[in-house]
């Protein structure tokens, strides 16, 4: 399976605008498997604190409770929130034949935000 990243900023914004002590526990039209693998990742990459359980087969049981985001997923989920700021990321960084790393996107997006605030731009100089 491979990571995508709509569905993680799918996850990201819901979770995001959970109500507090809610938890997310799936997401309209999306697969359960692939639901749990991509809330694993974000846990993994330090965006939300979760309670997960990949099956290792089919057969397996497999949850994923996702009940917050961590400092550094609600600065994802900020940095994302805008679709043309997302649109912009995805043709400009997350190409199909391109290669690049999540380090990557979150580094052009604080580029592309700061860039849009002409206060900031200012601060960087």
């Amino acid at each position: 399976m491979k990571r995508d990243m709509d569905l993680i900023r799918r996850i990201v914004l819901a979770t995001a605008d959970l109500p507090q002590y809610a938890q997310l526990q799936q997401l309209a039209g999306v697969d359960e498997r692939e639901f749990v693998m991509h809330v694993a990742w974000l846990e993994e990459a330090g965006l939300v604190k979760a309670n997960v359980r990949v099956g290792m087969s089919e057969s397996d049981g497999q949850y994923a409770f996702v009940w917050r985001l961590t400092w550094a997923g609600c600065e994802f989920a900020d940095a994302v929130r805008s679709d043309t700021i997302w649109k912009k990321a995805k043709e400009t960084v997350i190409k199909p034949s391109a290669s690049w790393t999540f380090d990557l996107l979150k580094e052009w997006l604080k580029t592309e935000i700061s860039q849009g605030l002409p206060t900031l731009g200012r601060l960087g100089q």
